[in-house]
């Protein structure tokens, strides 16, 4: 294993050089440029392009798998997977970043930008680790493949597509999570709410026209901007001004923007919800339709600025994962159309049924519209498993620490494969910055975590 440490710090200007390539690329979902060629989009497109090109020019087997995903492979006999990905969430407000999120500007040691830590860094990380292995000249006993999602954090249908002409690994793990070990992760489930407006404007009082805030379902919403029709700024100054929000009248009405900071959805209560804060400044409001002024206040009664879904009577938790999290993720007035989107992680011993009939009774009680766009059961493996000690192992081999396994509120790719976990690539004495301002990953860091999954695959290179 020496000479495979060894090439890891040879190689390792090359991996920052690649990796900073790659964040470059702004590899967002793209709703309106989807096309049969382009399933996320082509800048996603791009970003598997890019990858697989890295992976080639080291000599690996890639393949495309219609732009939805691909793979880098190397070695002979059993399948063992790496699960990462390759799509990112937007950036957010531009103005809260240090440097450009797309420049992969190294500062201090660290390299900042969209996907650094969630999950390009450690996608590169892991081709480098699979590269020093097969370069240093040990037998490969088993087919180690990197595959690599495009709709990740939308979905998953990338994986999906996977599964339904590849092979499947006989285990795995994702180094999209945290160290040392991640056995559990909360169940998932994301709805809408939904309450059809037929008022009327209210003479004398201004109109609100729009809404629209929030950008993914996984991130804690940093903006909301709301058009006020034939209403004056000086009072909506008055209201709003004290929380942060900017107030611009553009001669056919006042735009009120409210802003928050923007967090991971597992972890709301590290952010601070721009719908919330909107919310709590209707009893100062006063505009017309009547209608949607009353459907907001039943809104904002069913959530009541928590975290963790007490309002909506579901708030729950357990020993392994701790408690429900509940993230208000995005709003938006057109159209006659009131429409919330919402991110639900319950806990790992509770039962799905338990959050979808609370769901269903809190939405009933208000008179809107449930619908419910997606529901995961949680992943536990068992820390006694091989998998899990055979990685807790390793991360003890390099940096010295008996660390434990834990559960979390993020999803991975884990729970949509068989025998998988998490396995990095955040250092317990980290910030989580995934879906924030200034994502970065220390170069340091960087070094380790490759360090870390070569020894692990090492390990599990055995006849």
């Amino acid at each position: 294993m020496e000479n495979v440490h060894g090439l890891i710090d040879s190689d390792f200007d090359a991996l920052v050089r690649d990796l900073t390539d790659l964040l470059r690329i702004r590899s967002v979902l793209e709703e309106p440029l989807r096309t049969d060629e382009h399933p996320f989009g082509p800048a996603v497109t791009a970003a598997l392009d890019k990858f697989l090109d890295i992976a080639s020019n080291m000599g690996f087997r890639t393949k495309n798998i219609d732009n939805m995903a691909g793979y880098a492979e190397v070695g002979e006999g059993p399948l063992f997977g790496i699960l990462a990905h390759l799509d990112v969430v937007p950036e957010g407000k531009i103005e809260a970043w240090r440097f450009p999120p797309y420049e992969g500007v190294i500062s201090d040691g660290r390299l900042y930008g969209r996907g650094s830590n969630d999950d390009k860094g450690p996608a590169v990380s892991a081709l480098y680790a699979l590269k020093a292995l097969r370069d240093s000249g040990v037998k490969l006993n088993r087919r180690f493949r990197l595959i690599v999602g495009l709709d990740e954090e939308s979905g998953f249908r990338c994986i999906e597509r996977y599964k339904k002409t590849e092979e499947i690994p006989e285990a795995g793990f994702s180094p999209d999570a945290s160290f040392p070990v991640v056995n559990g992760e909360k169940g998932t489930v994301r709805f809408t709410l939904s309450k059809a407006i037929s008022g009327r404007a209210v003479k004398n009082l201004p109109e609100l026209a729009a809404i629209n805030g929030g950008t993914r379902l996984n991130v804690v919403p940093d903006e909301v901007k709301v058009f006020f029709r034939g209403a004056s700024a000086g009072n909506l100054e008055r209201i709003f001004l004290p929380i942060g929000a900017s107030v611009a009248n553009d001669g056919t009405g006042v735009l009120v923007t409210v802003s928050g900071v923007a967090a991971h959805a597992m972890e709301p209560w590290k952010g601070e919800n721009a719908i919330y804060k909107f919310l709590s400044r209707l009893d100062e409001l006063d505009f017309g339709p009547a209608v949607i002024h009353s459907e907001l206040l039943k809104l904002r009664g069913l959530f009541n600025g928590e975290t963790t879904g007490e309002s909506l009577g579901i708030a729950c938790r357990d020993d392994i994962s701790g408690p429900l999290s509940c993230n208000l993720a995005v709003i938006s007035l057109e159209e006659d159309r009131l429409v919330v989107k919402c991110d639900i992680r319950y806990p790992v011993k509770i039962d799905g049924k338990f959050v979808l009939d609370g769901l269903s009774s809190a939405a009933e009680s208000i008179g809107w519209t449930l619908d419910v766009l997606e529901s995961k059961p949680p992943l536990y493996v068992s820390p006694d498993s091989e998998l899990v000690k055979t990685l807790l192992d390793a991360y003890e081999a390099i940096t010295g620490e008996r660390g434990e396994p834990f559960s979390i509120g993020g999803g991975t790719y884990c729970r949509a494969m068989p025998n998988s976990v998490s396995f990095g690539a955040l250092f317990p004495e980290e910030e989580e910055l995934a879906h924030q301002a200034n994502e970065y990953t220390a170069l340091d860091s960087l070094r380790k975590m490759t360090h870390i999954y070569a020894e692990a695959l090492s390990r599990f290179n055995v006849e």
